[in-house]
């Protein structure tokens, strides 16, 4: 069935974190605490969903060579490219392991570790609204920074790895646009 107004043009967004396991706000257009903005994100590269795994093997026996498929696990990844260069956005990137020096700066870890959170991304399409939610979630950088020129606003490009959380049997949800019933 053609639904119309279940396509997506997105017009605005966020992206939010939170403790590991916090809940999906009620309104996703007015998202309150304990969810925090994570800041400026490029207009340019809204998001990306990246997949790893997932591989087919078919297996068979000596009477049927083709009797069953399995899948590897999939491990997804949503890239997101922050333009805050501030100590949350920075500590984002580096690793929740980064320190605050004396001075101010903030001390690059040797052995980076994640961020650990519960993620939010709402998307704003006029009326409708489209939000990917991860109870759980790894941040960390998705790639080398690199600023090309002096007109562009540079970036943070960051990799958001939704996991299992809890006894969900799920790593991550999305909402529907405009459900309609058949």
């Amino acid at each position: 069935m053609l639904n119309d107004a279940a396509t997506l043009v997105i017009g605005s967004g966020n992206y939010f974190t939170a403790p590991t396991g916090t809940t999906l706000p009620a309104m996703l257009t007015a998202v309150t605490t304990p969810w925090e903005n994570v800041g400026h994100t490029s207009l340019e590269d809204i998001f990306s969903v990246t997949s790893e795994g997932g591989e087919a093997t078919t297996v068979g026996t000596l009477q049927a060579k083709a009797l069953r498929t399995t899948y590897s696990t999939r491990t997804e990844t949503i890239a997101i490219t922050l333009q805050q260069f501030d100590k949350p956005a920075l500590k984002l990137y580096y690793g929740s392991n980064s320190v605050e020096l004396p001075n101010g700066l903030i001390g690059v870890p040797e052995s980076p570790v994640p961020t650990t959170c519960a993620f939010l991304a709402v998307f704003i399409d006029g009326e409708n609204v489209f939000a990917i939610y991860a109870p759980k979630a790894e941040i960390y950088r998705n790639d080398d920074l690199a600023a090309s020129d002096t007109e562009s606003l540079a970036g943070l490009p960051l990799g958001v790895k939704p996991l299992a959380h809890s006894t969900n049997e799920w790593t991550y949800a999305v909402t529907p646009l405009d459900a309609v019933e058949p």
